[in-house]
């Protein structure tokens, strides 16, 4: 198994994108650590990591964007387990509003929890254990939102561009210590910014939306969480500052244009041919 007896934290995974990548960590052998807000949620996503008959599960609550609490968080990772190997930083938070209308207080927290945390996660466990150790992969989750604008989620897109340049600083201060840190870009996925409630609200909206993804459809969340693997393995062990784009070509064709279908009467998948 590729990461047979390594820790592993992931940030906001009691659900969507970041408890399926926990889920596949646990299945390829990681001592694997979550974090959230909800309590009931992290017991209850810990309960299902453990039934895939790996090792025992950690979950911790905290809010990524109080200093303090990160670092009780990865004070008690060591205590529990010594070190941190890989950190996929992936609590995020998104509001839609036109800019003018966006609440000052909406702006800082979103702005806080999806950049100040992924510093101060990262920060902490490189500061712990990487930098002593001379080795470590971090991951941070942003989002193509982060590359091309998302309308009226100002605070999102500014907070996502931002994590992109912290990966890249951390890549260049943190490279001499050999600690790998590169960013994931997720699209269009289902059970992070879309669910079925979604597509039933608005389906000719989520139409839309899958015409400009050259490959036709939303991605899955495993989509996502294969990528994270990837970035943190052995078979990754050169990259280093990569910004991956995990998003079915939609930022290749940014121009808002729907892609081509060569066959126009064979629809593109829809929701239920998914699973969010």
């Amino acid at each position: 198994m590729r990461f047979s007896d390594q820790v592993v934290v992931v940030t906001g995974a009691a659900g969507g994108l970041g408890f399926a990548t926990a889920k596949a960590f646990a299945r390829e052998g990681a001592h694997v650590v979550i974090t959230d807000l909800n309590a009931d949620a992290v017991s209850a996503a810990v309960a299902e990591i453990e039934a895939l008959g790996g090792n025992a599960a950690l979950g911790l609550i905290g809010d990524v964007s109080d200093p303090d609490q990160v670092d009780a968080n990865v004070d008690a990772v060591m205590q529990a387990f010594g070190r941190i190997d890989v950190l996929v930083n992936n609590a995020g938070i998104m509001h839609r509003v036109l800019a003018e209308k966006m609440p000052r207080e909406v702006w800082r927290k979103i702005m806080a929890v999806n950049l100040d945390g992924t510093f101060y996660w990262s920060q902490a466990v490189a500061v712990r254990s990487m930098i002593p150790r001379r080795s470590g992969s971090i991951i941070n989750i942003a989002s193509i939102g982060g590359i091309v604008a998302f309308p009226t989620a100002a605070p999102y897109t500014a907070s996502k561009a931002g994590v992109i340049g912290l990966t890249k600083v951390l890549a260049v201060d943190w490279g001499q210590y050999n600690i790998r840190v590169n960013a994931l870009c997720p699209g269009m996925t289902w059970g992070s910014e879309l669910s079925r409630a979604d597509v039933e609200k608005n389906p000719n909206h989520f139409v839309e939306r899958e015409a400009r993804i050259p490959l036709g459809h939303a991605g899955q969340p495993d989509d996502q969480a294969n990528a994270v693997l990837f970035l943190a393995s052995a078979e990754a062990s050169y990259v280093h500052g990569l910004i991956m784009n995990v998003d079915g070509g939609q930022v290749a064709l940014s121009s808002g244009h729907s892609a081509p279908r060569e066959h126009a009467e064979t629809p593109t998948p829809r929701a239920e041919a998914l699973t969010p």
